[in-house]
């Protein structure tokens, strides 16, 4: 048998070992204490896992498959630009990292949109967003699915709806069974792997090359733009400054970052976080982007560039480092969709089902929550079945949206005691519309290129900040919970 072939089956019993191990801890847990297993690993995660669950929950199939497909198409330009997502860890939990998990504990939150609920008290809002995250979420965790798909199928030679089905068994068994403690399991395994293979696969390609002079001449030889920090001037740098307000700045509104936030188990733990992530992302995004741009040298006539991590790994180094490397990249993949499932369910099950129904049963949300879990992956399985040939375009305008949602009302309602919900509602329906029509009827009086997310995000803030400034503050209940003197926690 194929020695890549091996190496990632014994990755993925393991997983598959791991999901069915968590499945056994989270039946023991008291009904009561069931939400909060389920969703925040029982709030107790240390460093480690909180790096690596928001590190591993950003740097998706965008990182380790459109990233090295990008720098292929565009070349070193895309290297600049991918990068800025290095600093997602510091500029996340940082600002309100340590207040979300303060007030989390206060409210007993264990969901994302448990902190809009706590802040603003609104029903409208809770449901508006439950709305808007699952819809930008689902095309998202498609890419992911649609990711993992090419690799497997690269390495095992299956088509790519058997591969699809391969790469998606083993989220299901893990996320669905486990939720959040077997997601983080997961999670901790797959940043290792990952982690090791992006390394790998760089120094394995620069090697293959002949080394960077020289492959620098071959993308010479192609195209002199392949070497440009702006491709030609194709991405001017406002362009690419939107890309990294996407990528970066605005990642504090993304709802799959905010379990880390969610889940750590004290401030040290989440120090941790911060500078280990860094370091993860980093470990990731460079090494992965340059092979994809030197991979060009090496393979100039690939049809689909998002193939081109997959190819230099079976390609380029022995098989069976091959497997490993591959694995890895899998396993970046399969963090984000268990991280995306987890978010979607409980604004489905959880938060929209509460806010609609009112009171509902321990038993009634357990059953709830795993099948809504089981029917996102198989909607997002099914969006996956249209193999779109560059994933990068679809994950920033998934980004673009959720952002364009819940930037103002995240940041500027935890960070303002001023904000209120009139003005949440107004920044959440603002940044919505006129980021789809940025995309659509408006797509021509973008300037310079600029990503809508840009426009939308800033006009949002500026609408929040208007409205609040004309309706009245909020109670006192709610300024006391999330300013106000508490037991230490």
């Amino acid at each position: 048998m194929n020695p890549a072939i091996i190496s990632f089956s014994i990755y993925t019993l393991i997983l598959i070992s791991i999901g069915i191990w968590s499945y056994k801890i989270v039946e023991k847990v008291p009904i009561s204490k069931y939400e909060e297993e389920f969703y925040a690993a029982g709030r107790g995660l240390g460093g480690i896992i909180v790096a690596l669950i928001i590190a591993g929950g950003l740097a998706s199939a965008g990182t380790f498959i459109a990233g090295p497909g990008m720098t292929y198409a565009y070349g070193y330009s895309w290297v600049l630009i991918n990068n800025f997502q290095i600093f997602i860890n510091f500029l996340l939990l940082a600002p309100i990292g340590i207040i979300v998990g303060i007030v989390a504990r206060r409210v007993n939150a264990v969901t994302y949109l448990d902190i809009f609920s706590a802040r603003y008290k609104s029903k409208f809002l809770v449901i508006l967003l439950a709305i808007l995250v699952t819809i930008f979420l689902l095309p998202y965790m498609s890419t992911q699915f649609v990711g993992a798909a090419r690799v497997i199928s690269q390495m095992t030679g299956l088509d790519y709806l058997l591969s699809l089905g391969l790469g998606s068994l083993v989220v299901l068994v893990y996320s669905v069974l486990g939720g959040m403690r077997g997601t983080s399991l997961a999670t901790l395994v797959q940043g290792i792997v990952i982690t090791a293979g992006s390394i790998i696969l760089f120094m394995a390609t620069v090697k293959f090359a002949g080394g960077f002079q020289k492959s620098t001449m071959a993308l010479m030889s192609q195209n002199l733009n392949l070497l440009s920090p702006t491709m030609g001037g194709k991405f001017p740098p406002l362009f690419a400054f939107s890309i990294a307000a996407l990528t970066s700045y605005f990642v504090v509104g993304m709802p799959h970052a905010m379990l880390g936030a969610l889940t750590y188990k004290n401030t040290r733990a989440l120090k941790r976080g911060i500078w280990m992530g860094g370091i993860l992302v980093f470990l990731w995004t460079l090494p992965l982007c340059m092979a994809g741009a030197i991979g060009r040298a090496i393979k100039p006539d690939l049809r689909v560039p998002d193939e081109i991590g997959p190819w230099l790994a079976m390609h380029v180094m022995p098989q069976s480092l091959g497997g490993i490397v591959l694995a890895g990249i899998v396993a970046g993949i399969q963090t984000t969709v268990a991280a995306m499932a987890i978010i979607i369910t409980s604004s489905i099950a959880k938060n929209l089902l509460k806010e609609l129904k009112g009171s509902v049963s321990n038993i009634t949300a357990k059953t709830v929550s795993r099948i809504t879990m089981g029917i996102c992956l198989a909607i997002a399985i099914a969006l996956a079945l249209t193999q779109p040939r560059l994933i990068q375009w679809i994950i920033f305008f998934s980004i673009g949206g959720l952002e364009s949602a819940t930037f103002g009302p995240i940041l500027l309602g935890l960070l303002w005691k001023r904000g209120n919900k009139w003005s949440a509602i107004a920044s959440v329906l603002w940044g919505t519309v006129i980021y789809a029509l940025l995309n659509t009827v408006w797509k021509g009086f973008l300037p310079w290129r600029v990503h809508p997310s840009l426009i939308s995000v800033i006009s949002a803030c500026l609408v929040y900040i208007l409205v609040t400034l004309l309706t009245p503050p909020p109670s006192k209940e709610i300024t006391e919970i999330f300013w106000g003197k508490w037991r230490r926690v």
